[in-house]
Order: structure tokens, then C-alpha cells, then sequence
């Protein structure tokens, strides 16, 4: 080895100005002064490019031809890597002209690291050409990167090869306690990979490399895809889910969260594996219908399903009559279902399944049967189902509620606020628009439903539009996205459609769907008629929200000219903030009219709802509540449920607040799974936590409409305690 030439270690870094500041001179630092003090160092030598900008990288390539380029940095997935220009601003370098770079230098560069954000779509490209390739597959926080790349280097220090240095680096990231060692990717050599298929596994087989070009198919992946689907934790959701996960795994390609890490790289893993799916069977019970996580799940397949064809939802009730709650029913109700009473049904399960993967409907498949199934429920009639006698503690003289979802009319445990007072008496009145605004979970729908109540004792008509319903292929479509409000509209009032006949008309969507409401329903009504409408904010991203917003203002506009309009009152529910999204106020429907914005409970609210629940918690821990939630009411409710249930103690309650199968669990997992593909939101909730402050008035209003941030004065800080600490912990960028 005397004689062997040194190899040379080309380091590029980039930290454009404005972009989140990195440590990148440590990174540097730390892996030059392990390769200084290991056994080979004289087997290398580095160079280091900082403020690398295109040119510098063109020329040190050519300067010092390396054998190993090593970039620290910021990674933009699709659109590249981030450089620097000449005024030292990002310059966003494009996938494919890194690969052709490293093509002309492939016959001296053996390995490449990109140890930036989402750079593995860039690696997987350079890798048609250099042997060893590693990129990340999703954003990675400086202390993963430093920890990484300096246990790299440190086994190519001593001697080893690329493969197991990749390997100790992962592990370097587990030793330290980072969840992000599935965060590198490793796309070795095709040649090698296909000679030494051991090579392509981390040990332990939680992680495979994938190699740029992919071996011929057998005939095992040409199998079905299953993604299933349950809540964690719960029985008998949990233990039937994994018997029929290893039962079915067995001839179909199924997978299972049960061995995936908490935070981004899950988020991500769960939303890919949907998409690549054939089938969701998805195990739904009196507790898991409440599911925030399990909901997003459905959805998520329900969209897709519009969208691409697939993935095919295979509802299974386990012991479980009652109606799908909304908005489950919504995604639900029309396609068939299957029926699990007891372990002594899962092998006829098992067989229903495997007959509905090969193109055979589930057992109950007609409107008569499910009828029949829900009507057999002890109490078919409550939207809620009820804790057992067991939960029910004495000391409670009402019966003890579950937290989700809309709240019933007569629920004992609703607290009124100031505006349900100013809501209910505007209601009563003709010609009115209310805009009810709050971040999520804030107890809207349940103010709205009380809302609509109102209005039905004055003699109004009501009809309801959840626009989260809405197909997600018209919204990318105004003119299908008018006709179908126009239908959907038509149908709630149980009218003849006639859609077609206005459309007809040579006007602007607009146009035509204000004709249909005056010239058509108005008319054929004859009585007042309250258009409630809920989560409006699914319509703030189309490229028609002004034309439809500006809509909504004419029709408030027009009561002061035509009596006729006098008959209509509008009821909007949002969660995000319009007017950053809406070019012109004064076409706004969101600043007319009563307009009532709900917020988190106070103390006393908090006390109040202790009391109703029959005083589980003191006056002190009451106040330990109140500094972990910050008065959210929905955790509110749901930690004084579990406790008065006893489901938890107290202190269980505190001690697992942020644990990934504690009390909040689902909830904090569904607000990763919803950020996943979101970078934007991400690096702007973790710039509140960090710094709180959120300069991107559109991220903080995104944020502050998914019920994550606040605001006070000038400053922004996360809604409670409980997601600062969460989320610093799980989020990466």
C-alpha cells in the first residue's frame, strides 16, 4: 500500500445567503480531524470548496480530480441542489445537469455523497455513472449530517469499504439517539449489486439500497399491493390487523406500520406506501372510527382512487354496527363493507378478502344489508358511540362522551362561548352571511350544526356542503367544480336537477351558477334558505377562488337591491385566513356581515369542563393542563375523557403527553402525515419554534389554519407546549 496514490476527498459546500443558516465549517472540521487522526490517513487527502457556486465546482473537479465529492448543503428534491450565484444568493442546479457532470468525470469519481435535503433524486441520477452514490430521501438536521458523514469518513479512515462505512454511518445516527437513520440512501454500483446481493442490505434488514437499475422482475412483484390500515394500540383493531397482515403477506405484498419510526421519514414512508397500493383494507371499531390517523388514511385513498384508479378500500367493521360517523360515512357508505364479530370470523375474513383482492365484491354490498347490519345496533340513533358501563364512573351524573368529532346538539359537555349567543341570534334574522373562523379544531362544525339548528326552528330551509368532499379533479376544474356545487346544492333540497339547462347558457361559470340559484332554487323554494357551508379553505388553492368567493360577495350584495336574495343567508366555516389569498377585498365574502373567529379555551373554560367531567384533575394539575395544551379544547376534552374513563391516570397522562402511543399520539401523527410532502410548513413550524417568528405571511396563515401556531403581538408561537415539544423532536429540515 506504500506506493498507492492518496485519494483526494473534494468537499463543496453552499450556505446562500438567506437560506437557513448550516453548520457546515463543523461538518468540514469534524471529518477532516477524523481523518487525520485514523490508521490510512495518508491514503487521503481533502479539498474543500466553501460558497461553492457552479463554476467553483467545474473547475475543482477539473483542479483537483477527486475521487470522492463530497457536498454539504441545502437539497430541493425535484428542482436540485442549491448552490451559490455570483451575489451569493441560491442558484438551483439541476438534476440532470449534475449527471451529466459526473458523467464526464466517470472514469476518476467513485463515490459521491450529497448530504443535503431530499438529494436523493439527484443521486439516484449521478448514480447511472459513478459506482457508489448516497443521497438523503427526505430533509436531514444538521446533528444526523455531521454524524453521518463524520462516521463515514472515519471507516473509510481506517480501511473499510463504501458499503460498511454507509452502514456505520446509519448506525452512527442510532448510537446517538437521532431518529434519521433511514434518511441516507446508498445506490451501489448495478454489477456489484446484482454479484453480491448481500451487499444491498443494512444489517438487521431495516434498510435496503436500491440500485439505479433494477434486476427483472419475478413474478412476486407482480403481486397485489396491500396497505393496511388500523389504529395502534387498540384491540381488537391491532391484534386482527397483524393476523391478517401475516396471513395475507404470505401470497400478496403487504405492508404494515408496525416496525416504522415516528417523524418525517414515517410520514413520508406511509403516504408512498398508500399510493403504491392496490387495495387499503382499513379495520374500523367504536374507538378506531374517531381516528384522526386512520381518517387521513381513508382519504388519502379516496383521492388517489379518484385520481389514478387505485387503491380499492376494503372497509372491515369490527363488531361494529353503529353509522359511520362524518365524515368517514362520506368515504364509506357507497362502497361495500365486510364484518368481523369475533376471532372465531377471521378465517372467513381471511377468505372474503383474498376473493375481493381478485375482483369479487365484500359481503355487504347492498343498501339492505347495511341497513340491516346498523339497524342491529343497541343504539343505532347516537352519532357518538357511548364508553361500556365499565368506563362510565359513578360519580358522573351525565354519560361520559368521546371527544371526536362534531358535538351533539344536546351534548352535556359542549361549552358555549360568546359567539354561539351572536350566531344564533343573527341566524334568526333574513338576509344574513356569518363567517365562523378558527384554526382547526376549535369546535366550528359544532357551532355551525347548532347554527343550522337555529335556523330550522325559524322555518329556514337548510342545505349543507362539507367542500372537503368535493372530488380533487374539480377542483382543478372550474367549470366542473360550478356544475357539480350547482348538483350537490340541487340534491341537498332534494330539487330536480337542471344543471344542464343553465349551462347551456353563453356565460362565465359564475354567471350561470348565480342564474341557477335566483332563476331556478330561490324560486322553486319559495321559503328562506340557509346555504351552510363548511371548510371553504379547500377551495383557497384552485385557480378559481376569486370567481367563486366574488360569487358568494354578489349574492350578499344582492339583498339590498332584489328581494328575492333576501331569502338566502350564507353560513361559512374556515379555518385559514382568505385575505391573503383573495386579490380584491371588496369581492371577499369573509368581511361582510357577522363575522365570529373562535379561540382556545381560557382557564376558566378549562375549570368548567373539569367539573362537568366530575373534577378528575385538581386545581394544580388543572393548571399543569393548561401550560401543556394551552386550552385547545378538542386535547382538552380528550385528556379529561381518558382520565374520568379511566383509561389513564393522571400522571400516565403528563409522562406519555409526546409518546408515539400516548394520549395524543394519533393526533400528532396525523398532523406529520399531513405535512409530509409540505417542506414550506415544515421549515416554517420549526422557524417558530426555533425563533418564533414566521416571516412567510402565507406559511404562518397555513400553520395558524391547521391549528399548529399563534400569534401574539409580534410574535409567533406554537399553539401549546405539546406540539413545541413534539414537533422539535419529529421534525427535520
Amino acid at each position: 500500500m506504500n506506493g498507492e496514490q492518496p485519494k483526494t476527498i473534494l468537499i463543496l459546500a453552499a450556505n446562500p445567503k438567506g437560506s437557513a443558516p448550516l453548520r457546515l465549517d463543523e461538518e468540514v472540521r469534524e471529518i477532516k480531524a477524523g481523518l487525520q487522526r485514523s490508521r490510512h490517513r495518508e491514503r487521503f487527502v481533502v479539498e474543500y470548496e466553501s460558497a461553492a457556486r457552479p463554476r467553483d465546482v467545474r473547475r475543482a473537479m477539473l483542479d483537483y480530480k477527486p475521487q470522492i465529492v463530497h457536498f454539504c448543503g441545502h437539497g430541493e428534491g425535484e428542482q436540485g441542489l442549491v448552490l451559490e450565484d455570483e451575489t451569493g444568493k441560491p442558484k438551483l442546479v439541476s438534476t440532470e445537469a449534475l449527471a451529466s457532470l459526473f458523467e464526464l468525470f466517470s472514469d476518476q469519481v467513485e463515490c459521491v455523497l450529497l448530504n443535503a435535503c431530499y438529494s436523493d433524486v439527484q443521486a439516484r441520477a449521478i448514480a447511472q455513472h459513478i459506482p457508489h452514490v448516497i443521497g438523503m430521501n427526505q430533509a436531514i438536521g444538521d446533528r444526523a449530517a455531521i454524524e453521518f458523514a463524520v462516521s463515514f469518513y472515519d471507516a473509510l479512515g481506517a480501511g473499510e469499504a463504501i458499503e460498511f462505512a454507509f452502514r456505520l454511518g446509519c448506525n452512527a445516527m442510532q448510537l446517538a439517539g437521532i431518529a434519521e437513520d433511514q434518511t441516507p440512501v446508498l445506490f451501489p454500483e448495478v454489477a456489484a449489486a446484482v454479484r453480491q446481493p448481500q451487499e444491498s442490505k443494512v444489517s438487521g434488514g431495516s434498510r435496503k439500497l436500491v440500485p439505479v437499475e433494477e434486476t427483472p422482475p419475478s413474478s412476486a412483484d407482480d403481486r397485489p399491493r396491500l396497505f393496511i390500515s388500523y389504529k395502534r394500540g387498540v384491540e381488537p383493531d391491532e391484534p386482527v390487523a397483524v393476523e391478517i397482515f401475516q396471513a395475507l403477506s404470505q401470497d400478496y405484498d403487504v405492508f404494515i406500520d408496525q416496525t416504522m419510526p415516528v417523524g418525517t421519514r414515517w410520514a413520508e414512508r406511509i403516504e408512498a406506501e398508500i399510493r403504491q397500493s392496490d387495495f387499503l383494507i382499513t379495520f374500523l371499531s367504536a374507538d378506531s372510527v374517531h381516528s384522526e390517523m386512520l381518517l387521513g388514511e381513508i382519504e388519502t385513498a379516496h383521492h388517489l382512487s379518484q385520481k389514478q384508479g387505485r387503491p380499492t378500500i376494503l372497509p372491515i367493521r369490527l363488531a361494529y354496527r353503529d353509522p359511520f360517523v362524518y365524515p368517514l360515512g362520506a368515504y364509506l357508505n357507497g362502497i361495500n363493507w365486510a364484518f368481523w364479530d369475533s376471532p372465531i370470523d377471521t378465517p372467513r375474513l381471511l377468505e372474503e378478502l383474498r376473493q375481493a383482492i381478485a375482483g369479487n365484491p365484500l359481503s355487504i354490498a347492498t343498501a339492505q344489508a347495511k341497513t340491516d347490519l346498523t339497524d342491529s345496533a343497541a343504539q343505532p340513533s347516537s352519532p357518538i358511540p357511548q364508553p361500556l358501563p365499565a368506563a362510565q364512573p359513578v360519580s358522573l351524573k351525565v354519560p361520559l362522551e368521546m371527544p371526536e368529532g362534531t358535538m351533539d346538539l344536546e351534548s352535556q359537555f359542549y361549552v358555549a362561548r360568546s359567539g354561539d349567543a351572536i350566531a344564533l341570534e343573527t341566524i334568526g334574522r333574513q338576509g344574513v352571511t356569518i363567517t365562523i373562523k378558527g384554526p382547526r379544531q376549535m369546535g366550528k362544525s359544532s357551532l355551525l350544526i347548532r347554527t343550522m339548528a337555529a335556523a330550522v326552528e325559524a322555518g329556514k330551509r337548510v342545505a349543507y356542503l362539507d367542500f372537503q368532499l368535493f372530488d380533487k379533479t374539480a377542483l382543478t376544474d372550474g367549470d366542473r367544480f360550478f356544475r357539480q356545487f350547482c348538483a350537490w346544492l340541487t340534491d341537498e333540497l332534494e330539487l330536480a336537477d337542471r344543471v344542464e339547462e343553465f349551462w347551456s347558457l353563453p356565460l362565465g361559470n359564475s354567471q350561470r351558477c348565480t342564474r341557477y340559484m335566483q332563476r331556478y332554487l330561490l324560486k322553486e323554494l319559495g321559503s328562506p334558505l340557509v346555504l351552510a357551508m363548511d371548510e371553504v379553505e379547500s377551495v383557497f388553492d384552485t385557480e378559481f377562488r376569486s370567481d367563486f368567493f366574488s360569487m358568494l360577495r354578489s349574492w350578499h350584495n344582492n339583498r339590498a337591491s332584489a328581494p328575492l336574495w333576501k331569502q338566502l343567508d350564507l353560513a361559512l366555516v374556515t379555518s385559514t385566513e382568505p385575505y391573503q389569498l383573495i386579490e380584491n377585498l371588496n369581492q371577499s365574502p369573509f368581511n361582510v356581515g357577522q363575522v365570529i373567529e373562535l379561540s382556545d379555551f381560557p382557564v376558566e373554560q378549562v375549570a368548567d369542563l373539569n367539573a362537568r367531567h366530575g373534577k378528575p384533575l385538581n386545581s394544580q394539575q388543572e393548571q399543569q393542563l393548561m401550560a401543556l395544551l394551552g386550552g385547545h379544547p378538542y386535547l382538552v376534552r380528550r385528556s379529561l375523557y381518558l382520565v374520568t374513563s379511566g383509561q389513564l391516570t393522571v400522571a400516565e397522562l403528563f409522562a406519555e403527553a409526546t409518546a408515539d402511543r400516548g394520549p395524543f399520539g394519533d393526533h400528532l401523527r396525523y398532523h406529520l402525515f399531513r405535512m409530509n410532502d409540505k417542506k414550506d410548513l415544515i421549515q416554517g413550524l420549526l422557524q417558530v419554534i426555533r425563533n418564533q417568528s414566521c416571516p412567510d405571511e402565507r406559511v404562518f396563515f397555513r400553520l395558524r389554519g391547521a391549528g399548529l401556531v399563534r400569534r401574539d403581538r409580534q410574535t409567533v408561537l406554537p399553539r401549546c407546549q405539546l406540539y413545541a415539544e413534539y414537533f422539535q423532536e419529529h421534525l427535520r429540515g
